[in-house]
């Protein structure tokens, strides 16, 4: 072999492995310009599936956003977005509990505004009368599930102190302890309500006709929202992108409710579709909610903090961010 093609071969591996190398650090520079977030997700349900299609679609990717979503209690998810092992939590209904009783949190961003919860009990209780004595499970002190459970003994005119109401944790662990007969009944979010009445659990009670109020969404620390409005920003352009998309999309939308996302029992095919064409109706697009709900949640919340002084609306609440995200999106 001639002395020109010798240096003819060497220069094209060198150039050949400059380029891989070159490739390579692109590849790792561009996963390190992505900014971690974690969200603490109360569920894995239809109010939460927003997030898991933003992270599937690549909407977070396009933000420049690396997204872990993390089920924990609905409490929990308030203590570490304050705490900062996480910087937003969808446990909306826990938040305002929280901002009411003076903790540095907001909400920011609503994904709907009616409960999608189903008060189920055993087989055997056939009014909410009956529910005197009994044990109902719930998300913890100050969960959506806890409000909504004394709204509906409320408004059947059971006093809350008559039935003994329990911490057992997200839905699909408060399910388990309905089906263990540790507890009696309890307020079960989608999908998990029609997985309960097919498995023969009765439904006394639609919340939504009970109670509205913001289920799902966004709440971070003032901290955040203060000094990184446009991390909240970008969160929330992808978050309302899913939102449309879940909306617009139906095939799309059920195939991703029978997926491995949410947990929707042990028939998905069967459910999937029911569970769409009840949920789809009640996402905001906007993801924003008026003040008369903001301020039947605060009185809520406040029944049981007690404030010193009234709280206002834009204490708890700040929608600017979302107003502004979802005007840019039309």
């Amino acid at each position: 072999m001639s002395l020109t093609a010798r240096i003819a071969i060497v220069f094209l591996v060198s150039f050949g492995l400059f380029h891989s190398m070159a490739a390579d650090a692109l590849s790792v520079d561009s996963a390190d310009r992505l900014t971690r977030v974690r969200i603490g997700l109360a569920a894995r349900s239809t109010t939460s599936m927003p997030f898991f299609v933003a992270r599937e679609r690549g909407f977070f990717r396009e933000e420049s956003l690396e997204v872990e979503l993390i089920v924990m209690q609905a409490i929990q998810t308030i203590q570490a977005a304050l705490g900062k092992s996480t910087q937003f939590a969808s446990a909306t209904g826990s938040a305002v509990s929280a901002a009411v009783s003076g903790a540095e949190v907001k909400v920011v961003l609503a994904v709907t505004d009616r409960p999608s919860f189903d008060l189920i009990v055993q087989p055997n209780i056939t009014s909410v009368q009956q529910l005197r004595g009994k044990k109902i499970g719930t998300g913890g002190v100050g969960s959506l599930a806890e409000i909504l459970t004394r709204r509906i003994l409320l408004a059947h005119g059971v006093r809350p102190e008559e039935v003994v109401i329990l911490a057992t944790g997200p839905s699909h662990l408060t399910y388990l302890s309905l089906k263990a007969k540790v507890i009696d009944g309890a307020p079960l979010q989608m999908p998990l309500t029609f997985t309960a009445q097919d498995e023969g659990f009765r439904k006394l009670v639609d919340a939504g006709t009970v109670y509205r109020s913001v289920q799902g969404g966004l709440a971070t620390s003032k901290t955040i929202l203060a000094e990184q409005p446009e991390l909240v920003t970008r969160v929330a352009r992808a978050t309302l992108r899913a939102i449309r998309l879940i909306k617009a999309d139906r095939k799309y939308a059920i195939d991703f409710i029978k997926g491995s996302w949410l947990d929707i029992g042990k028939d998905p095919v069967k459910i999937a579709a029911r569970v769409y064409d009840v949920a789809a109706p009640t996402l905001l697009e906007n993801g924003w909610v008026g003040e008369d709900i903001q301020r039947e949640m605060i009185a809520d919340a406040s029944v049981r903090a007690k404030p010193a002084q009234p709280v206002l609306p834009e204490q708890v609440f700040d929608f600017s961010i979302v107003r502004k995200v979802s005007e840019a999106l039309r």
